[in-house]
């Protein structure tokens, strides 16, 4: 149920579930603040800045809101931004705890987030919030084992989380000047990669294994992305561009080495350039 949600609140607030840009809002509000426990437009706001900056940075920090992360480093060239001891102290073990993070934590941290970092207060959102509680209070009432139950939920939408991380975790990252100065196309190519599923299995992704298309036509529906698909591949091939279809099983293995590669790094250099940033 919520990664279903998840997926229909994404395509609504691309405003392209429904041919109705007011419709959409609501129909983000109700799949993501009502039914996924994240507020939509919270979302919807930090989503468009993850496609205009995607895996970018300047000098005061991130640009790209939705890959930032506050406990571990995914890249090399983020390290100068953590500061805090706890990440010095974390880091070192990031590649172990980042899976049991991603299942136990996941869920409680992005509902967290998305209503303490809300940047302007809407009244709605409240509605939403309250919504939601009164929901999952009526479906875990049902059963005897509601805290069971409800961990059994995050850790599926832990599967979501894996999801939506592996399409741009263990891409490049880069300052904004340089990333923008190039080709904008070029650059969404560089930084995101596919899902290699069946087709019986696609509904499972929301579409967003073509991630290759969702970035490069943000507003074009899903239904779309199995004709667009083999057109970028082939204009990839022609133009000498990287065109990456993994499966999920490798693509989290690909996450955990990558992690596993940034600490030594960190290790080397990163201490030093923190305490000489923060110190």
């Amino acid at each position: 149920f919520w990664h279903q949600s998840g997926f229909l609140m994404h395509d609504a607030e691309h405003h392209n579930l429904i041919g109705n840009e007011l419709v959409n809002d609501i129909l983000g509000w109700l799949y993501g603040t009502v039914f996924l426990g994240v507020n939509g437009a919270w979302w919807r706001e930090e989503h468009r800045e993850h496609h205009a900056f995607l895996n970018a940075f300047d000098e005061a920090g991130f640009k790209d809101p939705q890959m930032k992360e506050d406990i571990w480093i995914q890249n090399a060239n983020l390290i100068p931004f953590y500061g805090q001891e706890l990440i010095h102290f974390l880091a070192n073990f990031q590649h172990i705890l980042f899976i049991p993070i991603i299942f136990f934590a996941g869920r409680i941290g992005i509902v967290v987030d998305s209503t303490l970092t809300e940047r302007k207060f809407r009244p709605w959102t409240i509605l939403g919030n309250v919504f939601h509680v009164l929901l999952h209070y009526a479906v875990l009432s049902q059963t005897s084992t509601p805290i069971r139950v409800y961990m059994a939920g995050a850790c599926q939408f832990a599967v979501l989380s894996l999801q939506l991380l592996g399409n741009h975790h263990i891409k490049p990252w880069n300052n904004i000047h340089s990333a923008s100065e190039g080709n904008f196309s070029v650059w969404q190519i560089l930084c995101t990669q596919d899902f290699d599923t069946p087709i019986w299995f696609r509904w499972f992704y929301g579409g967003l294994n073509f991630h290759y298309s969702h970035h490069l036509f943000p507003t074009i529906s899903r239904e779309y992305f199995p004709i667009t698909t083999p057109r970028i591949r082939s204009l990839c091939e022609k133009h000498g561009l990287p065109f990456i279809e993994v499966g999920f099983v490798e693509c989290v293995t690909g996450m955990v080495t990558n992690m596993n590669e940034v600490k030594k790094e960190f290790a080397k250099h990163g201490a030093g350039t923190l305490s000489l940033v923060y110190g």
